[in-house]
Order: C-alpha cells, then sequence, then structure tokens
C-alpha cells in the first residue's frame, strides 16, 4: 500500500494567506534595499529593519520545522539566515542613535536569504502535491478490496447454514443405525451373523439411513466432508473456530459482527457515511465526514471533519470543526509559562501566534477585525522596566506604540506604558505622540544625510547636511525658501509680496502700507528709533516734536548754535564706491583719519549708533543748528536797518 509522507500543514487559506505574506514581505524588502542606498542607517531605519528581522525569524522557524518533518534539507536556509541575522543584530544593538552600514552587504544577505527561503518552499509545495497523489491511489486499491471482502463475507454466511443443516441430517442417521446394530446382535455371539473376509460389492441403495445406527459414525470414521455438501442447517460458530477463512468467497450479504477485533486492517473503501467513535487512530484516514471525540493520524483527510481534539501531521478537509487546533510543538523556553504553540486557532475564530527566543517574546493575532502583534523583553532596562512595542490594526486605524511593561510580561497581558505612539486613521490623519516620534524626509538617493524632519510639535528641522528647505508652486517655481544649515549661511527668502496685517514688502523695492497709514521704527515699547540711510528721497518730512512726548524743555542758546553752525567746514566729494555717474556732494566733514583733524565739524553735531559709535552727521541737529544761524542773522539785519533808518534821518534832517 502506497503511505501518504509527511509534509507541512497546507490548509487552502492558510498557505494562501502564508504566500501573499511572503509576497508582501519580498517587496517590502525590495523597496527598503531601493529607498537606502547610504552609508548610514537612521534610527528610523533601525525600527523598520528590527521589525523586518523579526517576521523573517518567525518565518525562519516555522518552515524548518515544516522542512525537516518531509526530510527536506533546510542547510543554504539556515546558512543564509545566520549570516543575515548576525549582520543586521549588529546593526541593531544601539537602536537609539545611527550607525554605518554597508547597504551593499546587507542587500546580498537578505537576497540571499530570501532566494533560500522560496527554494525550500517550492518543495515543500512539490512534496506535498506528490503525497496527494498516492493518497488518491491508495484510497481507489481500498475501495476494490473492500467491495471484494463484503461479498466474499456474504457468501461464507450462506454455505454456513447448509452445512450446518447437513451435519444434523447425518447425525440423526449415525444415531438410528447404531441402535438397530444393537437391537439385533442381542443375544447373538459378535461374528456370528455374518463374517466378510473378502471385498465385498454392496449394490447403490442396498444401505440406507435404515440401516446405520444413530452416532454410529464417529469423527475417527469420517475422512473429510466437503463444504459443497453442508446445504442446510446452521452452523454454530461459538463452538467452531475457523484457522482461516477466505474472505474471496464473502460476496454478497450483511456480515454483522457485535466485535471486530482487527490487527492490521490495510484497505477500506467504500461511502462509509458517518463514522462515529471516541478515539480514531491510524496512519492514513480518509473519509467523507470524520467525527470523534479524539481523532488522530499523521494524514487526516475528510469533507467534514469534527473532533474535540483533532491531531495530525497532515489534515486535510473541506471543513474541519474544532474546538482548539493547535500547530506545531509548544516551546520549551522557560518563559512560555502559559504554554503557547506556534499557532492556535479557537473555536471563536481567534488566531494566534506564539514564539519565544533567549530574551524576547513575540505574538501576533487576528481576532475578527483586528490585527495586534506584540513584542516583549524579558530582561529589565537599567531603570528597572521592560522594553515593549505593540501594532494595532483595527476599525480603519492602523496604532503603532512603543513604551515598557513594569514586570515582565511573558503571557503578553499587561498593558504598555507609552513612551511614543503614531496613529494613521482614514478619519483622524496622521498623529504623533512623544519625545522621539518625528516624520523624516531622507531626500534623494545620492543625498547623504540631508532632507528635512518634523518633530511631534509639528517644527522643521534640517538634517546636518540640508542647507534650504523650499517652498515651491505648482509649476516647481519657488514661492519661498529658509535657509536651515548649522552655519546659517544660507538666507530666507520670499519671491513674492510679503503681508503682515497693514504692512507689506513689496517685490519692486517697495516698503507698502495697506490702508495709507504712516511707517514707524520703534523699540518693543514703541518709542520711536533711529535709522540710517545712504541716501533718502522724499517729497517732505516730519519730526517728533510734540510738547507732551519731551521733557527738559528750555530755550535754545539761539548765539551758540548759530556759531556752532558757522563752524562747520564744508567739502565737496565722492563716495569710494561712486563712479562718474554720480553727482558731486557736499556736506560737512567728519575727520577719523588726520590725528590733527584738517575738517572741523562740532561734535554736537555727530550721529551714533546705539553703541556710540559715530556714523556719520545728524543732519537733524544740523538743520536746526541753521535755523538758529538763520534766526541770529535775521536778528542782526533788523538791527542793522534799524540804524540805517536812524542815520538816513539824520542825513535827510
Amino acid at each position: 500500500m502506497a503511505t501518504l509522507g509527511t509534509v507541512s500543514v497546507s490548509i487552502t487559506d492558510a498557505s494562501t494567506t502564508a504566500e501573499t505574506a511572503q509576497a508582501t514581505a519580498d517587496t517590502a524588502s525590495a523597496g527598503v534595499t531601493s529607498l537606502n542606498t547610504s552609508s548610514i542607517m537612521s534610527v528610523i531605519e533601525k525600527q523598520q529593519l528590527e521589525y523586518s528581522l523579526t517576521v523573517a525569524t518567525i518565518q525562519y522557524t516555522a518552515i524548518v520545522t515544516t522542512a525537516k518533518s518531509s526530510s527536506i534539507s533546510t542547510t543554504a536556509l539556515t546558512t543564509a539566515y545566520n549570516a543575515m541575522n548576525t549582520y543586521e543584530s549588529s546593526l541593531l544593538a544601539d537602536l537609539t542613535t545611527a550607525s554605518t552600514v554597508d547597504r551593499d552587504n546587507l542587500t546580498t544577505l537578505q537576497s540571499t536569504y530570501n532566494t533560500a527561503y522560496s527554494n525550500v518552499q517550492t518543495l515543500i509545495n512539490d512534496s506535498f502535491s506528490s503525497s496527494i497523489s498516492e493518497a488518491a491511489a491508495s484510497a481507489a486499491t481500498a475501495s476494490t478490496a473492500a467491495s471484494t471482502a463484503s461479498a466474499a463475507a456474504n457468501s461464507a454466511g450462506v454455505v454456513g447454514s447448509s452445512a450446518s443443516s447437513t451435519a444434523s441430517v447425518a447425525s440423526a442417521a449415525a444415531s438410528q443405525a447404531s441402535a438397530d446394530y444393537t437391537t439385533l446382535s442381542t443375544g447373538v455371539s459378535d461374528g456370528s451373523l455374518i463374517h466378510i473376509t473378502t471385498k465385498t460389492t454392496i449394490d447403490e441403495a442396498v444401505i440406507g439411513t435404515a440401516e446405520l445406527a444413530d452416532a454410529a459414525i464417529t469423527n475417527a470414521k469420517i475422512g473429510s466432508v466437503s463444504a459443497s455438501k453442508l446445504t442446510a442447517g446452521t452452523i454454530d460458530f461459538s463452538t467452531i473456530t475457523g484457522t482461516n477463512i477466505n474472505a474471496t468467497n464473502i460476496t454478497t450479504g450483511t456480515l454483522d459482527v457485535a466485535r471486530l477485533n482487527v490487527g492490521s486492517l490495510s484497505a477500506l473503501s467504500a461511502d462509509l457515511g458517518t463514522v462515529t467513535s471516541g478515539t480514531i487512530k491510524g496512519n492514513t484516514i480518509t473519509g467523507g465526514t470524520i467525527s470523534g471525540a479524539t481523532v488522530s493520524g499523521n494524514t487526516i483527510t475528510g469533507g467534514t471533519i469534527s473532533g474535540t481534539a483533532i491531531t495530525g501531521t497532515v489534515i486535510n478537509g473541506g471543513t474541519i470543526n474544532s474546538g482548539v487546533i493547535n500547530s506545531g510543538t509548544k516551546s520549551t523556553s522557560s518563559y512560555n509559562t502559559s504554554g503557547y504553540y506556534p499557532l492556535t486557532i479557537n473555536a471563536s475564530g481567534v488566531y494566534t501566534s506564539t514564539m519565544f527566543d533567549s530574551s524576547v517574546g513575540l505574538q501576533a493575532a487576528i481576532n475578527q477585525a483586528s490585527l495586534t502583534t506584540s513584542v516583549r523583553y524579558f530582561t529589565a532596562s537599567s531603570d528597572g522596566t521592560y522594553y515593549a512595542n505593540e501594532a494595532s490594526l483595527s476599525n480603519g486605524q492602523l496604532t503603532l506604540t512603543d513604551g515598557y511593561t513594569a514586570a515582565s510580561d511573558n503571557t503578553f497581558s499587561s498593558g504598555i506604558t507609552a513612551t511614543g505612539s503614531v496613529d494613521l486613521s482614514s478619519v483622524y490623519g496622521i498623529n504623533l505622540y512623544g519625545n522621539t516620534q518625528t516624520i523624516t524626509f531622507n531626500g534623494l538617493l545620492s543625498d547623504t544625510n540631508k532632507g528635512i524632519t518634523f518633530t511631534a510639535y509639528g517644527n522643521i528641522k534640517g538634517n546636518a547636511n540640508q542647507g534650504t528647505w523650499i517652498l515651491e508652486d505648482n509649476n516647481s517655481s519657488t514661492t519661498a525658501s529658509f535657509g536651515i544649515d548649522t552655519s546659517t549661511s544660507n538666507p530666507i527668502t520670499f519671491n513674492r509680496e510679503l503681508w503682515v496685517s497693514n504692512m507689506g514688502l513689496g517685490i519692486a523695492h517697495q516698503v507698502r502700507s495697506k490702508d495709507g497709514g504712516g511707517i514707524y521704527f520703534t523699540d518693543d515699547s514703541s518709542n520711536r528709533v533711529d535709522t540710517y540711510h545712504k541716501n533718502i528721497y522724499y517729497s517732505g518730512s516730519s519730526s517728533k516734536s510734540l510738547l507732551s512726548e519731551k521733557t527738559n524743555v528750555t530755550a535754545a542758546d539761539v548765539n551758540y548754535w548759530s556759531n556752532l553752525a558757522m563752524s562747520v567746514d564744508l567739502a565737496t566729494y565722492n563716495y569710494d564706491t561712486d563712479d562718474y555717474t554720480d553727482p558731486l556732494r557736499l556736506s560737512g566733514i567728519i575727520d577719523d583719519v588726520n590725528a590733527t583733524k584738517e575738517w572741523t565739524l562740532p561734535e554736537a553735531f555727530y550721529a551714533r549708533d546705539e553703541d556710540g559709535n559715530i556714523v556719520g552727521i545728524d543732519n537733524g541737529v544740523l538743520l536746526n543748528a541753521v535755523l538758529a544761524l538763520s534766526q541770529e542773522q535775521a536778528k542782526q539785519i533788523d538791527e542793522l536797518n534799524t540804524n540805517v533808518l536812524a542815520m538816513e534821518a539824520k542825513i535827510n534832517g
């Protein structure tokens, strides 16, 4: 009989899910490889790599167990996994800072592992297909043999009944012959009636049943009896032990037995209807409906399989009804105090996948419309807490939580105290919570440590080599650019008019007042401050001269200020930056070159900055000094006019 070999657990939906998950993992791995070609691995990339390695470890553990049960070599896969795990673990030793990474080596290790994983998965699928074909052939052979056995059992029943009837007749005839012989020989010496000394021929029908005494034929006098002579009566098998019964001759009828003890049932095939038993055990069990408190077998195949406990290396069925389905071997880790199996499906439809290693526990659960993955560390941090994280996808929202538990949580039941959380919702968008949560743009593939980062407060930080953050319109024309380099050499530039309430900066060299009001230069207390210019062109001017805004007001010494104005040495000149098109300039000169001053300008006319440094001439003071000079001159002119009039009066008599 063909034996169905041990293959991997191949429930159709689970296989499809595994293949889809593998395809998704391959796509994600390729995407990460293409996006990260720099020699530095950031903290965000490390978090992504840690999750990817965790998934790969779960997949690797499951497929190695399955492959070994099918005698499929996993040497190449193990070598590839160990190489990838060793290198990636070294990168993940410190999850708080960026590290140097050999991208080409990382890509090669991941590609080698994915290829080895795919090869082993293909061998497992091929083994499963071959085993199914052999099982089908065995089922057909078993069906033919069982039909033959049933017919032979029916024939044996008919023959047995006939033989029993014939034996009863023979026994009665023998008893009668014995009685007749006794009567005939009473008072006669043995042998005195007829003595046959030579061969004697007795004609047919001369000796009948009447001539045979009852019980006259003993067992020793019977050589053999053909079963074909047994045509009537009943054979009591409770007193007859059959050493061998040729089942080939059992061809019709029904063989009913209250107790059938079979040492080896090599072939059984037919529509058995519903088989119900407390315990069904077998190397291969195949049936339309298999029900039992315990169903065990290396291979169990059935349209509907029901049982409180179903155990088998391979279970194939259109429908499997069970309270709990456990797959794999329980981890022997000391942290597995709850006795988790690698995979458990309970009666409520909750899928739970669990794995333990020396320092961390991993669990994923699918519960109706939610998917949750949990990571628990069993080694305490320096502050006595235990690192933990979770990812939850439910109700249109993805939540990623990073934090810790107060105690070692090897049952995955303790709540996490969050240190950071990211929510992605179709209703509320993206929300970041925590001190280290960011959204980072790492620039082009050719960039090194460029891009920007949005912090949890929405602030923008430039990466180390990023000089400017640019805002552009739909035509890629720059609207504004913000210098964010650490050397502060890149400016902030606005390429459009900039308005702050009523005040505007126009692109046509303009400072604008939207409502037409005045423009003031003041300090934080709204006090007017000095302004410094090269040239000022204006159609009018005014100064701040309200008495209410002044203190220490006294009458000016007009003569003093007029004398100061008269002492100014005027000069014509050009600035060093002027060219031949600039006009000849006229003003007083502040001699900041010669020790013995060649040009006189009273210090009262100096303009100084907030630090007391001379920056030019205070034209406002100088103008008012000239006004004092004019007043003084007007006064003198009046006096002269008076004198002239007096002299003219004297002359004219």
